[in-house]
């Protein structure tokens, strides 16, 4: 079986979204992202197929947000889950202009389940973005996937631009440390490009994996879910 997460999502929760309705402190809004392959933490979670996906988020000057997301999945299997719903409470603090934390948690929901095939969970995420193009992320979940069992997630990324045609070189290289569960790790990695126009944003990146073996296959779904990818994603904030 398989999950996700940002979610979209680390993806617009560290700043206000560029076109957020804002009064007295407070902002909201909203994305809309249409993508080739819902690919979460190098596993697409669409058996290789589109997705649609959006989020509606809140949050105040101090710092606080909170938010919904949403995508269709297809796990392949007869468990009756056709879509993911995220739900998320944090919190920014800005160290220094390029400096900031985000804390948050985040509740992965998959309804309408058959009895045997219930992967809801928690995690609790902490991100700091430093010298304006970096990410480091660490996730903890003390019961991923519903297994009872502790994981943990590390990521690096980089949104660094080029100072060509407005793009951006985004990379990134994760550690999937879920060994308690599976008896295995493995890592995945992402390089791609992307560019905004105002409120519309356009990614094209390449998605591999390593270490994505039989034992975490039982978990996660089959190894062609893991292999190398190209992915198309198009998002507007609202």
């Amino acid at each position: 079986m398989l999950k996700r997460i940002a979610p979209a999502l680390l993806a617009g929760l560290l700043a206000v979204p560029a076109h957020a309705e804002e009064e007295q402190g407070w902002w909201y809004g909203g994305t809309l992202t249409g993508t080739t392959d819902y690919v979460y933490r190098g596993v697409s979670q669409t058996d290789e197929s589109p997705a649609l996906q959006g989020s509606l988020d809140v949050g105040h000057s101090n710092g606080l947000y909170a938010g919904i997301w949403a995508s269709n999945v297809d796990f392949d299997e007869p468990d009756g889950i056709d879509y993911e719903l995220n739900l998320y409470v944090g919190w920014v603090y800005d160290f220094t202009e390029d400096t900031s934390l985000d804390v948050h948690v985040l509740r992965y929901l998959y309804p309408g389940a058959n009895a045997g095939y219930s992967f809801n969970y928690n995690e609790l995420i902490a991100a700091l973005s430093f010298l304006d193009y970096f990410t480091a992320t660490v996730a903890y979940s003390d019961d991923w996937l519903n297994t009872d069992e502790h994981a943990f997630y590390y990521h690096l990324g980089a949104d660094i631009p080029l100072g060509i045609w407005d793009l951006n070189l985004k990379l990134g290289a994760g550690l999937n440390d879920i060994s308690r569960a599976t008896g295995s790790d493995y890592r995945d990695f992402q390089v791609g490009f992307n560019r905004s126009w105002g409120a519309f944003n356009a990614d094209l990146s390449y998605f591999e994996t390593n270490g994505f073996n039989g034992l975490v296959q039982e978990y996660l779904g089959p190894r062609g879910w893991a292999t190398g990818r190209v992915v198309l994603t198009l998002s507007m904030e609202f």
